[in-house]
């Protein structure tokens, strides 16, 4: 990013190789082929382009001598890009995913040192069960635990839960954990050709009806994420418009606006976490409300069979 002349704001640049050339120089012993794949804002990327980034991306990593690859991305929807990624790329190479806070031009750039560490994570491996990472502020964290936090701070991702899979100290890549990030989780690999796009996500809101889900089974949504309270609650009105929405065999999956915990089927009244499993809705488990939309994406591309994505969430989750 650089800023508008005699404006305010900044916006894509196209100095690409100048970032480059400032990296080539801490590599002496590192090929690389730099790829211009786009030049769009983070806001900008949808889950097709994301899906189609992660097809490239594999088919790059087929090539016998390339290593890994290092993926430049905006850091809004850098989270969901990254795990769209670990749930679809067949090469078990490395793929960090990373980006900066801060503009080319600005005090403090971090995108050079970003940059230049997600070449070392590839050059000096993390373990192949690690899946996609994200790397910021020398941390390297999961594609499937990681979150965004921050707006502003350089410091801006962050996995609740879990913490980095790795870190960067010097010029090493010391692990934190001996074992996958998520060693209890089966993480099979979504084969398909194709994702769903037409999946919406509705965070409840308190006494919300079931309105907007009606508008969406209009619409013809094919899948359907809340966002619910707590443990995994929504407001009673909504609860009529969920079965409907069950009825017509549209998959509704349950996820929590709180960053930590999951959800958890502990309540049995109206809308509560029981109640909604017990009519068939899925549960998200620790999987952010985005996270779960580009999971049910990825599912519904994959099959249409309740069944199948239901399993599909539980191995995932």
């Amino acid at each position: 990013m650089r800023p508008q002349a005699g404006q305010r704001g900044v916006v894509p640049s196209d100095e690409v190789d100048r970032l480059f050339a400032e990296l080539a120089p801490h590599l002496h012993q590192v090929q690389f082929r730099p790829v211009l794949w786009s030049n769009l804002p983070s806001p900008h990327m949808t889950p097709e382009h994301m899906f189609r980034l992660a097809r490239d991306v594999d088919k790059a990593l087929a090539v016998p001598s390339v290593i890994g690859a290092v993926v430049i991305h905006g850091t809004d929807v850098l989270v969901e890009s990254a795990y769209m990624a670990d749930l679809t790329l067949r090469s078990c190479k490395p793929v960090v995913y990373t980006g900066s806070m801060r503009y080319y031009s600005e005090t403090g750039f971090d995108g050079i040192r970003n940059l230049l560490n997600g070449v070392r994570a590839c050059v000096l491996p993390l373990p192949p069960d690690t899946g996609v990472v994200l790397l910021m502020t020398d941390r390297i964290f999961s594609a499937r635990e990681v979150i965004k936090i921050n707006s502003l701070n350089i410091d801006a991702f962050e996995a609740p839960e879990s913490g980095p899979v790795a870190y960067v100290a010097g010029e090493d890549v010391r692990l934190t954990r001996g074992s996958s990030p998520a060693a209890d989780i089966e993480r099979p690999l979504i084969r398909t050709k194709r994702i769903e796009s037409k999946v919406a996500m509705i965070s409840c809101y308190t006494g919300m009806d079931g309105t907007l889900i009606d508008h969406l089974l209009r619409q013809e949504m094919a899948g359907l994420v809340l966002e619910g309270f707590g443990a995994g609650n929504v407001p009673p009105g909504v609860v009529p418009a969920v079965e409907r929405a069950i009825a017509r065999g549209t998959p509704v999956v349950l996820t929590t606006r709180c960053p930590e915990g999951g959800v958890w089927p502990m309540y049995a009244y109206a809308g509560g976490g029981a109640d909604l499993v017990k009519k068939g809705v899925i549960l998200g488990g620790r999987l952010s409300g985005p996270k779960a939309r580009i999971l049910l994406m990825t599912a519904l591309g994959a099959t249409r069979s309740i069944a199948r994505i239901r399993q599909i969430f539980r191995r995932n989750c």
